[in-house]
């Protein structure tokens, strides 16, 4: 623990450092406090377990890597407890291949940071993560009026449905699980994931909407490298496919560049355009989803062969409204449309629609590249 740590100040934010890098870890606690934070230090998992529970601090600092229990464990089990299961949670790591933006979500993380980074970027970051966190304690009444609205008609069924098959089929493993073989426990854990994931990101692009609807600014983007944009969109071509079992179906041709954003704002952005296309479309026809660069920008593109939309479902993109559920009985709120469109305007790009009913339908957004 630091010094400070001790004599915390009143109305300083907490900031929770759980590193095996001590250097790394003093270097950062110097940095933090001399912008005006209050710093906890932790050495591993269970020291930081221990901190955590002790003083709740605000922001979660976390490496992935730690001798003994690593940092997603920890992480998992910090969800689970009711008193920190809201707290910002940034890892970090050292290997792409332990930290993708799909991985940290699916973790339940509030971001990632690659090693190495700069201070800046980090504090970016943590004032990031922090104005999340008191923009969802600060809905103003027109946000909870809105929710008041969809909570009456389709958000029960959209939270309460995947809800109900996990604690069904949870209920199902602790009552039969001597009788039941490996093969149907196996069966039953992968229906729960899937059930789970949709609530998670029902919830995500939810609440994600409002913030984007509250801020008067910007978000803080950092600028991240060709490779890093790309894998971002990869992560969320991927994650639509595997949602619809469809991945023989979609075909992608990815170039990166460098850009102002969050990784996850990108994955979001891919997983939601080619979501849209597949739930469109029929099984066993193609989707085309494709990024290059052009006159500075980096354009992407998902183009689909299924029904498409006539000229007023298009009009009704980006209201909190589904598109023919009675007559389709799509799954979700509708919302992915609305996000990509405010997340777009929030980093400064252009997004069109164009669909033909009957045919399909062919999304495009454009993003400005920064020179790295």
């Amino acid at each position: 623990m630091s010094p400070s740590s001790s004599n915390p100040g009143a109305g300083l934010k907490t900031i929770l450092i759980i590193d095996d890098d001590v250097h790394l870890a003093a270097t950062l606690t110097l940095g933090l406090e001399t912008n005006g934070y209050r710093t906890l230090c932790a050495a591993d998992a269970a020291g930081g377990w221990k901190l955590a529970r002790e003083h709740l601090p605000d922001l979660i600092l976390c490496d992935i890597q730690m001798p003994g229990k690593d940092g997603r464990r920890l992480l998992q089990e910090m969800r689970a407890n009711p008193e920190l299961a809201n707290s910002q949670f940034v890892l970090m790591t050292g290997k792409l291949a332990y930290g993708s933006p799909r991985a940290a979500m699916d973790l339940g993380a509030d971001d990632l940071l690659l090693k190495p980074f700069g201070f800046p970027e980090l504090l970016r970051c943590i004032a990031s993560r922090l104005q999340r966190a008191e923009l969802s304690r600060r809905i103003d009444d027109r946000v909870i009026e809105q929710l008041r609205e969809s909570l009456h008609s389709t958000l029960p069924h959209e939270f309460f449905t995947p809800l109900a098959g996990i604690l069904g089929l949870t209920e199902l493993l602790e009552n039969q699980l001597e009788i039941l073989s490996k093969e149907e426990i196996r069966q039953d854990l992968h229906d729960i994931r899937r059930a789970g994931r949709r609530l998670h990101r029902t919830l995500r692009n939810y609440l994600l909407i409002l913030e984007l609807d509250a801020l008067e600014s910007a978000r803080p983007r950092s600028l991240l490298k060709s490779e890093i944009v790309a894998q971002a969109l990869s992560a969320g071509i991927n994650a639509a496919a595997e949602r619809h079992q469809r991945a023989a179906d979609v075909a992608s041709q990815l170039a990166g560049a460098s850009l102002k954003a969050d990784p996850m704002d990108l994955t979001i952005l891919a997983e939601e355009l080619v979501d849209n296309a597949l739930s469109f479309s029929r099984k066993d026809t193609p989707v085309r989803v494709r990024a290059w660069t052009e006159a500075g920008q980096l354009h992407f593109s998902v183009v689909d062969t299924g029904r498409g939309m006539t000229p007023e479902q298009l009009t009704q993109v980006g209201a909190f409204r589904q598109l023919d559920r009675k007559t389709f009985e799509q799954q979700g709120l509708g919302l992915g449309l609305a996000l990509v469109r405010k997340l777009v305007r929030h980093l400064g790009g252009e997004f069109r629609l164009e669909s033909e009913d009957g045919k399909g339908t062919t999304s495009h957004l454009s993003l400005p590249i920064h020179a790295a």
